[in-house]
């Protein structure tokens, strides 16, 4: 089991798939995600009051993350990029995954976790790095990304990671 964090970055728009309200999906009631029994509300998937779509967005994703077998650190929303990269080393994670504004460079995050790592420059790819074992995947998602597409994205950048 992959241990991701899952956080939105000021600015960040909800993906197209979001729904415009927590009604719309099936899967949760007034409680929040019934799916999940066992999971403590709001620690991985955005809890039980998500309001806004960037907040419905995280839980979605943060659910379909943990559907494909990852273990999901849930930062929240509107998270500092340096927030990002402090909770990403205090949570030992091996992928942090961004929902950010459709323009976003990751190279900041990216650099910082490098450094934090104790790694040097690295070259950048998909929103991430070509990057030695010990080092942390960076992937991020825009607004027009459904959820399917981006744990597919993780799944592909941890297998490129392994195969180096």
């Amino acid at each position: 089991m992959t241990r991701l964090l899952l956080a939105a970055l000021p600015g960040a728009a909800a993906p197209t798939d979001a729904p415009t309200d927590a009604s719309t999906d099936a899967s949760t009631d007034a409680r929040g995600d019934t799916s999940d029994i066992g999971h403590d509300a709001g620690h991985d998937r955005g809890g039980a009051g998500a309001t806004t779509p960037v907040e419905q967005s995280l839980t979605r994703l943060a659910r379909a993350l943990r559907d494909a077998g990852h273990e999901v650190v849930h930062a929240g929303q509107d998270v500092e990029e340096r927030v990002v990269v402090a909770a990403a080393v205090q949570e030992d994670v091996a992928v942090v995954v961004l929902l950010a504004p459709a323009a976003y460079d990751a190279g900041q995050v990216v650099a910082a976790l490098a450094a934090e790592a104790g790694g040097g420059p690295t070259a950048p790819t998909d929103a991430g790095t070509a990057q030695p074992d010990d080092e942390v995947v960076v992937v991020t998602a825009g607004p027009d990304e459904a959820a399917d597409q981006v744990v597919r994205r993780v799944a592909d950048r941890l297998a490129g990671q392994a195969a180096q």
